[in-house]
């Protein structure tokens, strides 16, 4: 934090400088300005990993949370949170392939109920912590391409275009 602070100040006191030897406010907010980076690709591998660009860092994550941002991502037109029960169908096949007899039937069932029980806030947390999965990878500011957002009540979508999203399975993801 130390470190940080004396770097701002520097920052100030030179950005003063640039002031007094004339330099415009349009120079100097230029100076500022981050070069926006490619996104890299996203690879959903068969047994629905989620690796980004060609180091493959995976972005880890619960199987629920897994299934409802796989969901969303073969959705790119967006999903408004209180249409999800009509879409229960789908993430069900995605839980369940990651869930194999690991968890009590009964208990998947009622996970994917909930998550798409626009009344239950479960698919909140869930879209908190796909975002924090993401932040976990990569910088804020990209990660914003790759997780779930949209306003409340509005229809919520993954950002990334899907030609940077391969899907490693021979078909299409499951509908």
């Amino acid at each position: 934090m130390f470190l940080m602070d004396n770097i701002k100040r520097e920052i100030k006191r030179l950005v003063m400088m640039l002031r007094e030897k004339g330099a415009s406010e349009e120079e100097i907010r230029e100076l500022f300005e981050v070069e926006q980076r490619p996104l890299s690709r996203l690879l959903v591998t068969k047994d629905y990993r989620l690796l980004i660009g060609n180091e493959r860092l995976e972005v880890k994550m619960r199987p629920i949370c897994k299934a409802v941002y796989l969901l969303f991502l073969n959705h790119p037109e967006g999903i408004r949170f209180k249409e999800l029960p009509d879409y229960r169908e789908e993430i069900g096949r995605y839980y369940r392939s990651m869930k194999l007899s690991t968890q009590a039937r009964k208990k998947v069932e009622q996970s994917i109920i909930n998550a798409t029980d626009p009344i239950n806030h479960s698919i909140n947390e869930k879209c908190a912590r796909i975002k924090e999965a993401f932040l976990k990878v990569m910088d804020a500011e990209t990660a914003t391409h790759y997780y779930i957002c949209g306003e409340r009540g509005e229809v919520k979508r993954i950002g990334l275009s899907r030609e940077l999203v391969t899907w490693e399975q021979k078909e299409s993801p499951p509908e």
